[in-house]
């Protein structure tokens, strides 16, 4: 079977271009999504048919000249995954194929839904402020509860003061970090759960792990949330261990990886099917966001996450991050 027939079979569209993103093939799908014939497009820049150019010219750059595969690059309605192109062990270019972005209504624009969220939630509480001020006024109730009442609204006011702030991911605060102290940092956290709860955990760390570029708030919160759903599911379970494993990943290089592997109860096809879904939630008192927030702040840092689970069997949480340094080159070096 010849090259050119397996990339005319894959599903979606695919293009190759050379190290400086100027294409050299296409399959059908890529001419029909671009609306031009291959002998139009031979030799111009793969870049100049997104929105995104400038962007999509670097992640070009990065996967030739780094050899690293740089999945889930989001252009509009489409994600681009990028990856070396090899003919005999030698990089001759870059493979580019292009997937349709699910549809959401929150991944349209999450902060204007948030601030919508905001906006309807003050209106009740500025209601039930402003009956409690009245009541203290009149003298004729119990001080300290309607003193409560009127706390804890004040309470939820500043939490949706920051609500928006909090789910903007936009602008990442990057440093060089150990990410084995940041694991150590969020076990620490729980320290007290851990004791009372009779949960075990075990660390497999790769003590070779470089320092890597991260937002080091950022990945503590979605560790945190991570963390919190593994011990939550190992409460209940005759099995009460959280093993949390660090390495390099071999597919996709360049990349770190930090597992969370649970003995609890697992997820059913369709608890995973919706997991990062904003709002979903199978727990009594869940909120459904803290999936979707560690997705998003994983995905910001040009990372991935990968969820295995059986009902009954446990869960396995890997998250991928790519090794940058401050340079921006990647951290390939072992």
């Amino acid at each position: 079977m010849k090259g050119e027939d397996i990339l005319f079979s894959i599903p979606f569209p695919v293009a190759i271009t050379d190290g400086e993103g100027r294409i050299t093939n296409v399959n059908q799908k890529f001419e029909i999504l671009v609306n031009r014939s291959f002998k139009y497009l031979e030799g111009k820049k793969l870049s100049s048919f997104f929105r995104r150019a400038p962007d999509i010219d670097r992640k070009i750059s990065e996967a030739f000249s780094n050899l690293v595969e740089v999945l889930g690059f989001k252009d509009g309605q489409y994600f681009l995954n990028f990856a070396p192109f090899f003919i005999s062990s030698e990089v001759k270019g870059v493979i580019v194929v292009v997937q349709p972005a699910p549809e959401s209504p929150f991944e349209k624009d999450i902060v204007a839904f948030l601030k919508g969220l905001s906006h309807e939630i003050r209106n009740p509480l500025s209601g039930i402020k402003g009956a409690a001020k009245c009541l203290k006024e009149l003298k004729l109730y119990d001080e300290e509860l309607v003193s409560v009442l009127i706390e804890e609204t004040e309470r939820i006011e500043r939490l949706l003061n920051n609500v928006v702030k909090s789910f903007d991911f936009s602008v990442l605060n990057l440093k060089e970090v150990n990410i084995h102290k940041i694991i150590q940092l969020v076990v620490k956290l729980f320290e007290a759960e851990l004791r009372e709860s009779g949960v075990n955990v075990v660390y497999d760390f790769d003590p070779s792990l470089p320092e890597i570029l991260l937002d080091p708030d950022r990945i503590t919160q979605a560790l945190i949330n991570v963390f919190k759903n593994a011990l939550e599911a190992v409460t209940e379970s005759s099995r009460k261990e959280v093993r949390i494993e660090t390495g390099y990943a071999i597919h996709p290089s360049g990349f770190i990886f930090i597992r969370v592997k649970d003995s609890g109860v697992g997820m059913s096809e369709e608890e995973l099917a919706n997991l990062f879904l904003p709002f979903y939630t199978t727990k009594e008192k869940g909120s459904g966001l803290g999936a979707f927030i560690t997705n998003e702040i994983v995905r910001r840092h040009g990372g991935e996450i990968r969820v295995k689970s059986e009902k009954g069997k446990g869960t396995e949480v890997t998250i991928l991050l790519p090794m940058k340094r401050s340079d921006g080159k990647d951290t390939n070096s072992r």
